[in-house]
């Protein structure tokens, strides 16, 4: 009965001390030989420029925003087969791009002291400048801008112009532009906008 005993315990400590070990080295960020650490947001590298589109291709092709028409006078689409989703309204005179945070595999955004929501994953374009105010820009988010559960796909290589806009995908990141030459870009890789 000792024996059995104090084989318990000998176990019980040694389980101890593994899982002790185990998350010094998972807390420390030290790796097992052969394995990548998981990047922190500081540690992960910049957005490759390649992801991000610059000019819609050649042969672009010109779509009606007609089909994509809210019943509340927005056109909304949805991002070739990626998770964003984009909304030009013509009463705000601004483009809102969007996807969920855990569609983004871009690092994390610093997010503002005086931000209580999500940022980083809502880009927005201005039609006509603000008084100080950026033409494009992140916004502090409680909420998805805009539904996009019935909206058409735009398909990559295809571009809406409604507005005084003009938005282009390019795989699953859409670039859109006002009349200025603003532009702001957002798909699951990668960000971009305008200073």
């Amino acid at each position: 009965m000792a024996r059995g005993l104090s084989y318990h315990l000998g176990m019980g400590k040694f389980i101890l001390g593994s899982s002790l070990l185990l998350a010094s080295l998972v807390l420390s960020g030290c790796t097992v030989e052969g394995e990548e650490a998981i990047p922190t947001p500081e540690a992960s590298p910049t957005i490759d420029q390649n992801l991000v589109p610059t000019e819609p291709p050649v042969d672009v092709m010109d779509v009606d925003p007609a089909p994509y028409l809210s019943s509340y006078g927005d056109v909304i689409f949805k991002v070739g087969d990626g998770p964003t989703w984009c909304t030009m309204s013509e009463f705000d005179d601004f483009v809102t791009c969007e996807h969920k945070e855990f569609d983004a595999k871009y690092a994390p955004l610093p997010i503002p002291e005086d931000c209580q929501y999500t940022y980083g994953y809502q880009i927005r374009l201005r039609g006509n400048p603000v008084a100080e105010s950026k033409m494009a820009y992140f916004t502090c988010a409680n909420s998805n801008w805009s539904d996009a559960s019935i909206a058409p796909v735009l398909e990559s290589g295809h571009r809406i112009t409604t507005f005084g806009f003009s938005c282009f995908v390019e795989d699953q990141a859409a670039r859109c532009e006002n009349s200025s030459g603003d532009f702001i870009v957002l798909g699951p890789n990668a960000w971009a906008m305008s200073d």
